[in-house]
């Protein structure tokens, strides 16, 4: 026990100090004191035969009959499972087969000798690699839920962390939506940060930051979660997730427009080449040079740079495996295809079948992932499936399936992935002599792209398609809001408002700012909120059925307005624009949303000298909408944070 006491530090000091071999090596030295002698690169069929193993001690069970299995009382067992668990990531690092092999023994030592704390971690490890690696996409979500389930049920929660953060990024999205293990990775952060998992605390930064991308949130969110991913990292001094993070963040930057070249990472702080040359001399870490290129790939097919887009394509389609059930495998495979079906036209006749065939390898990949989680991959794999239709030449079938990404995109509230297919199938119909087709759809892929949040992306369209940009919509009294903040004149209004507010009683100045913000931003309802203290008090509202300012001094509950975009304004500091409120999470499973059928919410903070003052929130309402699935929650986590679907 005092060996594996020792092993386990030494594995995460190494693996924290990039020298994931090394970790390795400590791990299988401890097996070898024990008469288990591992290679550290073991073949596919061991790795196969050990996961068959799984499956023959399972028998008749079912897997959730598991967790009823007695508790593992055998010391050496249980310090063997403790080092297998602490040897899974650094081995996912350094071979494929090795992490398979070292998981599925993890879980076959539980079936043997009982459930304890790290069995938790081994069964949400197997819900990773069942899937990717055996195909068993469906027992892997089972297994991962065993993992979580044991921790609430049973209380083994030494490696609750882990657990949850595995199984809430890396096995639900292979069957959930991505967004339905956020709450998870942030129970893993805090769970972690309580027991002094630094290693695993560290690890919840980054894959926080890949949710908010792949989920297609505010980038200005997702940019602000990943600097403080990138600080806790640095004060642990993490090398993989400061690498990591900071991948993420040039390609939210260059998104954002905030590169000096859209589309490129370089600027004062960061040089590609550099960075390049680096991961490549470094063996242990191609996890993080593959990370590098699959967003390096996404940012160039962004800017339009097919040909880099491809170069980085193939680089990290060579270390893919590392990528196991990291949401940018599936990254890799639709941005890989998308900037393959693009060059396709251009290219030279023996270079069309290549691209063509490497396109229909990526969408084979992206319908398997559909079948089993349509909610995130049934809109890629008819966007791929279109321009394939496109380049063969079957244009009605094109149609349908560009219809059918936009139509899924929309519905599940990925509203990047919804931009490009607008986008694509823009080009689509122009290239078709659809002009005005073509017009409508750029038109809502500009749209989209502002939601988003990728202000560079809607500067090149601006550029390329001069009419956009001439065409801003006009927010009026009927309209719905869609309208970015700068554009309308409320901000005006209060700013004026606040210079002459001495000279003016408050109730006439409360009465124009309410009037003024309904006529500007179209809305049945506003509500003025202040935050003298702690507590937030509505201090106005108006509606339109008599448009008459009332003055108040009510309570904020989720009965008078939609709490979960006051409480984001609150912390942000930021404006929440809507204008489908129901289809855009994380808001769209607000109460009030859903009781009021809030159609377009527009909130805005107030803000005097820089400190926040207030709030001014309006909304119109829409159609019935139904209500949200059933979750289950984490006992550990404030209610805020725990469903799940």
């Amino acid at each position: 026990m005092d060996r594996a006491t020792a092993a386990c530090l030494r594995a995460d000091l190494y693996t924290t100090l990039d020298q994931s071999s090394r970790a390795i090596a400590v791990g299988l030295d401890y097996l070898r004191y024990l008469g288990i002698d591992w290679s550290p690169h073991p073949t596919k069929d061991e790795a196969r035969r050990e996961y068959e193993r799984i499956w023959s001690q399972l028998g008749s069970r079912t897997i959730e009959d598991l967790i009823e299995l007695p508790l593992m009382s055998d010391p050496a067992s249980l310090a063997t499972l403790d080092v297998l668990t602490k040897i899974a990531p650094p081995a996912s690092y350094t071979d494929a087969n090795l992490l398979d092999v070292v998981t599925c023994r993890a879980v076959n030592l539980s079936l043997e000798r009982g459930n304890c704390d790290a069995s938790c971690g081994a069964y949400a490890y197997l819900g990773m690699i069942a899937g990717p690696r055996f195909g068993d996409y469906q027992a892997a979500y089972r297994f991962g839920r065993l993992g979580y389930d044991l921790v609430e049920q049973r209380g083994l929660r030494r490696f609750q962390a882990r657990t949850y953060m595995d199984f809430g990024n890396l096995v639900l999205p292979w069957t959930r939506h991505v967004r339905a293990g956020r709450d998870l990775v942030r129970c893993a952060f805090e769970a972690a940060n309580k027991i002094g998992d630094l290693t695993y605390a560290a690890y919840c930064g980054k894959q926080l930051s890949t949710n908010l991308l792949a989920s297609g949130d505010r980038l200005a969110e997702a940019e602000r979660e990943a600097e403080q991913g990138l600080a806790f990292a640095q004060k642990s001094r993490f090398g993989i997730v400061i690498d990591c993070i900071t991948t993420q963040l040039r390609l939210i930057r260059t998104l954002r427009g905030l590169t000096p070249t859209f589309g490129s990472f370089d600027d004062e702080q960061f040089d590609e080449r550099r960075t390049e040359r680096r991961l490549s001399e470094n063996p242990d870490l191609a996890f993080v040079e593959c990370w590098y290129w699959v967003h390096k790939l996404q940012a160039r097919f962004f800017a339009g740079d097919y040909a880099s887009a491809i170069e980085a394509s193939s680089r990290a389609q060579r270390l893919l495996w590392t990528l196991v059930a990291q949401f940018e495998s599936a990254e890799c495979h639709f941005y890989s295809a998308l900037s393959r079906a693009a060059s396709y036209d251009t290219a030279a006749g023996g270079e069309r079948q290549r691209l063509l065939e490497g396109v229909a390898a990526h969408h084979r990949q992206l319908e398997i992932w559909a079948e089993n989680s349509p909610d995130n991959f049934e809109h890629r794999a008819a966007l791929v499936g279109a321009e394939i239709a496109r380049i063969e030449g079957r244009d009605r079938e094109a149609m349908d399936l560009y219809e059918q990404a936009i139509r899924s995109a929309r519905a599940n509230g990925f509203v990047h992935n919804e931009a490009v297919a607008y986008e694509l199938a823009a080009r689509f119909y122009a290239a078709l002599g659809f002009e005005t087709i073509s017009h409508s759809f750029l038109r809502n892929a500009r749209n989209c792209y502002v939601r988003w949040g990728a202000d560079g992306k809607v500067r090149q369209l601006d550029q390329l398609y001069a009419q956009l940009k001439d065409e801003l919509p006009i927010v009026g009294p009927t309209s719905t809001i869609g309208a970015p903040v700068e554009h309308l004149d409320l901000a005006t209004v209060i700013k004026v408002s606040q210079a002459v507010s001495g000279e003016i009683v408050l109730e006439k100045l409360l009465d124009t700012l309410m009037r003024t913000a309904m006529a500007q931003a179209g809305a049945e309802r506003v509500l003025l909120i202040l935050a003298p203290g702690a507590a937030q008090r509505i201090a106005a509202e108006a509606t339109t059925d008599a448009v008459v300012v009332h003055l108040s001094d009510e309570a904020v509950t989720d009965t008078v307005l939609p709490e979960s975009v006051l409480h984001f304004v609150l912390r942000t500091r930021e404006s929440v624009i809507l204008d489908d409120a129901a289809a855009q999470s994380p808001f769209a499973a607000d109460p009030y949303i859903r009781q009021h059928r809030a159609r377009s919410v527009l909130c805005l903070p107030l803000l005097n000298q820089a400190k926040l003052i207030g709030v001014r929130t309006s909304r119109t309402t829409w159609r019935p909408v139904s209500s949200p699935p059933l979750g289950s929650r984490c006992s550990s986590c404030s209610p805020r944070r725990q469903r799940f679907r």
